[in-house]
Formats: C-alpha cells, sequence, structure tokens
C-alpha cells in the first residue's frame, strides 16, 4: 500500500490539501492518505509508514525542514515535498532531497499537477518494493516490478517472474489468494485481465484486440468481463507516465 502523509498545523489548509490528493486520478484504490497538525507527533507516528510526505516549511515547534531531516535519517527513498507560502528553498533544504516545493496560494490547476507528478513519482520509486510470497511455511521476498502476471491456481496462486529478477525466470506458488494479491498491488500498476489472472501493467509489450503479449513473451487474453476496466486502467496508466510506443 501506498501511503501519503500531510504536515501542516494550519487546519483549512490540511483538509484542503487531503481533498486534492485524494481526488487526484493518480490516487488510486487501495492507498491513503492522513493529516497531521503536529511535526512531533508526525515524527513519532511515522516509523516508515508513508511513500509521500508533504511538510508544511513554517509550524510551531519544528517546521518542515527539521521534519525532513529527522525523516531522512530513517528513511532515504520516501519522496518529501515541502510546502509554503513565503519560505523561499535554501541550499540546505537540498540535503534531504525534496522532490517538488508546492507554493500556498497557487491556482488550482497548478497545485493538481504538481500533486499528480508527486504520486507519480511515488509510484515511481515503489517499485523497489518487495513482497512476501509464502508457501506452506516458506516465504522469499521478492521485487514488486518482477513480477509479470499472477494466475490463480487450486490451492493459492502461481506468479510469473522476470528472467533476470527474484525468482529466476521460474513460477512461484503463493498460499496468498488472487483476491489477496489485488488488495497488495492494485496500487503498483497491477490489474485483473481476467477473473483468472492479474497481470503487470508494465510488463505488457502489445495490445492486439483483447490479445496481450507480455515481457516474456507469454500471450494472455482480457476477457469480455475485464475488458473495460482493464483497457480503461491500461490507456490512463500508460498516457500519464509509462506509455510504452509498441502498445496499440
Amino acid at each position: 500500500m501506498i501511503k501519503v502523509a500531510i504536515v501542516d498545523d494550519n487546519e483549512v489548509f490540511l483538509q484542503e490539501m487531503k481533498r486534492e490528493v485524494e481526488s487526484s486520478g493518480e490516487f488510486t484504490e487501495g492507498m491513503a492518505c492522513d493529516t497531521y497538525a503536529d511535526g512531533m507527533e508526525f515524527l513519532q507516528t511515522d516509523n516508515g509508514a508513508y511513500q509521500l510526505v508533504i511538510l508544511d516549511m513554517q509550524m510551531e515547534g519544528i517546521g518542515g525542514y527539521g521534519i525532513a531531516e529527522k525523516l531522512r535519517e530513517r528513511d532515504k527513498f520516501a519522496v518529501i515535498a515541502f510546502v509554503s507560502g513565503v519560505v523561499l528553498p535554501k541550499p540546505e533544504h537540498f540535503r534531504v532531497q525534496p522532490y517538488r516545493y508546492l507554493i500556498k496560494g497557487s491556482d488550482t490547476d497548478r497545485m493538481r499537477r504538481d500533486i499528480e507528478e508527486l504520486l507519480q513519482e511515488t509510484k515511481r520509486r515503489s517499485l523497489n518494493e518487495t513482497v512476501e510470497v509464502v508457501r506452506d511455511g516458506e516465504a522469499r521476498r521478492v521485487f514488486i516490478r518482477n513480477i509479470i502476471y499472477i494466475e490463480k491456481a487450486r490451492r493459492g496462486s502461481l506468479l510469473t517472474m522476470e528472467d533476470n529478477g527474484a525468482g529466476g525466470g521460474t513460477v512461484l506458488q503463493s498460499n496468498e489468494r488472487l483476491e489477496g494479491w489485488y488488495l497488495q498491488l492494485c496500487t503498483y500498476g497491477f490489474e485483473y485481465a481476467h477473473t483468472s489472472y492479474l497481470v503487470n501493467l508494465r510488463a505488457v509489450t502489445k495490445i492486439v484486440k483483447n490479445e496481450l503479449t507480455m515481457s516474456n513473451g507469454d500471450r494472455l487474453g482480457i476477457s469480455r468481463t475485464c475488458s473495460g476496466k482493464f483497457h480503461q486502467r491500461f490507456s490512463m496508466f500508460f498516457y500519464k507516465k509509462y506509455k510504452r510506443g509498441d502498445c496499440k
């Protein structure tokens, strides 16, 4: 799951930002957005739980930069955005590697574009995340990006992996049901092409009518039941950030 935290001591702005994040086209099923009006409360709660953190630069007590310093001590990969109406970027701010500066009072369209890009970058970084594949008491971790597709099996499911990824191109057995995998992976670009299997949209190299070609050469059909939602999700996913020239 991808989780977003907004930290700002202005309650009105806090709720406005939450609405903007949750209404973005990049905020998809399975994501969560939490708000904090106090920086220390956020630091005591976080513990690496958030992949995107939007910080007000000026707050009572600890400000956005101070929070970001402490956050970076335990999380080098979270996407950080600073938001302010008056504070300009300073050289020391870049030590915590902020991805974007948001300006309070900027026009709505600009703010929405910034939020969309923040969510896109958060999803991109999340590709380095792993999931645990459990089979009969044995567990192994695999990179999400290396899963090509997951199909329903008699006892759980089967994961088809990339040749150069964890799993060495093999098919891994899992006790997890397909529905459970969808809840874990829908925010990472996985969608039902058929009620019997989920596909990683990044691993689709070609679509001809209702047939997919995956990155390992496997061909999968798109069922009539899943076709509408799948094509909508695929078009949105690739149009916004990841479109490939050989996809039709």
